[in-house]
């Protein structure tokens, strides 16, 4: 796959001689959830849509979605870019990429992830969770992609999200109904969280960080204070929110982004 391919715009653009805060997001989403977050003025942001997502390369071999090839696409992108070091910011499956990333890459400095794992510890549990990963890439495949969207949006961990005004639940579902079945199944059958490596091991040696979480999704809190007693080097913050923070909890998430990368 040829790594201009990968779509990806600034969020904003200062100076080349600023800090380049790199911006992944999470599964049925695109670099445009992030849009409209406010940044620190002194950074440049860049946006990329993940393999299978948004504007980003699609009907390729899967092998391209497994986790190895995706890291290295990304890290082809910043050398395109001539972007030599980077700090990342991954929101769920986002930032699963991250969190993979830096474990691979000298040239990541800090990473911020938001309601993020570094996989499953438990053998057995990560193949029942390959399992489910798969039943719902088998339905994207044989299924209209609005029965999937419409099933997706009521899991118990999207629950708060129904609190936001209409305008907002509105954008966020066009935009999953905007992705293409096979991307979002070949996303889930070759780098979903049952097909991650456990990272568990190596999460000792990452990079500086910051782990943020909603006040109200009870599970990835636990996972966040779980990584801290393993990584001390990683913060973590809980603010008012769900899963998804940045989208409930936008202005209180860009102040918190905004306080970690200038100190």
């Amino acid at each position: 796959m040829p790594t201009s391919a990968l779509h990806s715009e600034w969020l904003q653009w200062q100076d080349e001689t600023f800090p380049t805060l790199v911006c992944l997001h999470g599964f049925t989403g695109t670099l445009n959830t992030f849009q409209n977050l406010t940044w620190p003025h002194n950074w440049n942001v860049l946006g990329v849509d993940l393999i299978g997502h948004g504007q980003s390369p699609i009907y390729v071999h899967p092998d391209e979605y497994r986790m190895p090839r995706v890291i290295q696409n990304l890290k082809k992108l910043m050398l395109d870019l001539r972007i030599a070091k980077y700090t990342l910011l991954g929101y769920s499956m986002g930032g699963r990429v991250a969190l993979a990333w830096a474990l691979n890459d000298p040239k990541v400095v800090r990473v911020i992830l938001e309601s993020s794992r570094p996989g499953i510890a438990d053998d057995r549990a990560r193949q029942e969770r390959q399992v489910k990963d798969n039943q719902l890439a088998r339905r994207l495949l044989t299924q209209p992609l609005l029965n999937f969207v419409n099933d997706w949006e009521n899991l118990p961990l999207f629950a708060t999200q129904r609190k936001l005004p209409a305008i907002v639940q509105d954008r966020v579902r066009q935009e999953r109904l905007s992705q293409v079945p096979y991307g979002l199944a070949m996303s889930l059958m070759m780098m979903g969280t049952g097909q991650q490596t456990n990272y568990w091991p190596q999460l000792s040696q990452i990079c500086p960080g910051l782990l943020i979480t909603g006040n109200t999704d009870n599970k990835f809190q636990r996972i966040a204070m779980a990584m801290q007693t393993v990584a001390p080097q990683l913060q973590h913050q809980e603010l008012s929110g769900g899963h998804c923070v940045h989208l409930e909890n936008p202005l209180l998430f860009s102040q918190t982004v905004i306080n970690y990368l200038n100190h």
